[in-house]
Formats: structure tokens, sequence, C-alpha cells
């Protein structure tokens, strides 16, 4: 009996968990049902820098991320990606799309950061290794092709359980990686403004730099929109800001300072200074 592409593939697959080319079989699976422009395999750590496994990419860069922006991303920014938020806030797990799970401000907060990637679309996967890491299958449309339909999505649900075991076994068999680069970029997020400002006014804080809206903080805080606005106005008066996006800068620009000191809330600190 002939067998098709798809059950080739996920022979191939299967044949290559716990080896050096179980990433690229994977993709080789993933691109006999979709198209793509990008894979990227990611661990997220709560307590370390986000760790490349592996890359594919259109552009016949494999393996590896390039440049300034890239780099930014895997060692600082990642700790505010809607995938990675997902799993150190609220420890989901499955298949996601980005749109389903960005704030509503996300795209146009962090377009100055990102605009490098001219996304079209993201859809991807999270899957347990334990409490404080997870394995992240980031997979991208750029530039001007179609959004991923609502079949695709079906289909990428149906494979979340088969592809986990898989990632699962694979893990298992590759063991401890030591390349993991500790830091404590999510421990600066959690007590960025935490000494300065109110219970309140620090929620919204951490709000605004997810790039939440005005109106989303008051509907996930249960508060009213003007009161929002009211907690918005004593944050930028204390921090002497004037926007969303000059917090967001400013975020930024102290992560990517060269040592964050763990449990410090570094908000504080830059008043301080001014």
């Amino acid at each position: 009996m002939k067998l098709d592409k798809y059950s080739l593939a996920l022979i191939e697959l299967t044949q290559h968990v716990g080896t050096e080319h179980f990433y690229s079989k994977l993709k080789d699976f993933f691109k006999v049902t979709f198209d793509f422009d990008e894979l990227l395999i990611l661990q997220f750590h709560k307590s370390a820098d986000a760790q490349l496994h592996y890359r594919y990419g259109n552009d016949g860069k494999k393996n590896r991320l390039y440049g300034e922006e890239s780099w930014r991303y895997l060692t600082r920014l990642y700790v505010l990606d809607p995938f990675y938020r997902l799993f150190a806030d609220k420890g989901k797990y499955g298949f996601y799309s980005l749109d389903e799970i960005a704030p509503d401000e996300f795209s146009s907060s962090y377009s100055s950061y990102f605009n490098f990637l001219s996304l079209t679309d993201e859809v991807g996967y999270l899957f347990p290794i334990d409490d404080d890491n997870c394995l992240h299958l980031d997979i991208s449309r750029f530039g001007n092709t179609d959004k991923f339909s609502s079949t695709d999505k079906t289909k990428f649900k149906q494979l979340v359980t088969p592809i986990q075991n898989l990632c699962n076994s694979h893990l298992a068999m590759m063991g401890e990686n030591s390349e993991i680069t500790h830091s404590n970029v999510e421990n600066a997020l959690l007590n960025f403004g935490k000494d300065m400002l109110t219970k309140k006014e620090y929620q919204v804080c951490q709000l605004l730099l997810q790039g939440h809206s005005t109106k989303a903080i008051g509907t996930i805080m249960s508060i009213g929109y003007e009161t929002v606005k009211m907690h918005k106005k004593n944050i930028y008066g204390k921090t002497f800001l004037s926007s969303q996006s000059e917090l967001l800068a400013l975020f930024i620009d102290i992560l990517q300072s060269d040592s964050l000191e763990k449990d410090v809330d570094h908000l504080s600190i830059h008043v301080e200074e001014q």
C-alpha cells in the first residue's frame, strides 16, 4: 500500500525522536499540511532567557535568528510576548493564535519594536515541560500572504496531543540542556512600579506594559473607564511620563541594561535618579 505524504512525514518524524534532526522533521511534517514562512521552536523559562532550539525560515537562514532585534527578543522582549505571558501568568497550554490572545493594543504598542517582522499572522503551541519551563512552537506568515484559515486552525488544534507527546519524548531523550542563561527579566517586570505605585496603579501599569487599552483594563480589573484614566494620570505624574508608549519605552530601555538586580523596583530607581 502506497502511503500519502502526510503519513510518510509522520513516520519520518516519529523515527527521529531523540535525534538532532527531530525539529527539522517536525517542520517537514507541518509543511505537508500548512503553508508558512517561519517556524521557531523556543523554550520559555521564568528565570532565564528564551532559548532557541530551532528555526526554519523561507529566507534560507536556518537555525538562527539574525540582528539586534532578534537578540533583544530572546534575551529581553520575550517577557512581553503574549504567548510567554499566557504561560507565565495563566499556566495555559495548547494551541492559540496571536489574534485571540494578544492585548487589544499590542500590535500598535509594539510596532516600533517588531516592525522588522512584517508579520501577517502568527499561531503557536505551548507545551509544558515543568512549572517553570515550556516549549513554544511559533508558526508565522509574513508579507502579502493570507492569514491562517479556520480550517488550518482546526487542523493545528487536532495535532496538539500527538505533537506534544512527540516533543515530550524528544526532550526526555535529549536530556538537560546546559546552555540556559539565567536572568531576572521576569522578576524585573513583576517588580516594575511595585514600591512607588498603589496596588491599583501597579496593576494598571502591568497591563499597560502588556499592551492593553484603557477600556480593556477596565474590563479586566472590573473598574470604570474614568477610574482607569485616573490611575493612568497618577502613574504618569509619579514617573514624569506622559503616555503608554513612553512607559513601554522606559521599561524596554531598563530591560536592556547590562545587569538587572533581582527583587528591585527599577522604575522607582529611575524616578529617584531624575
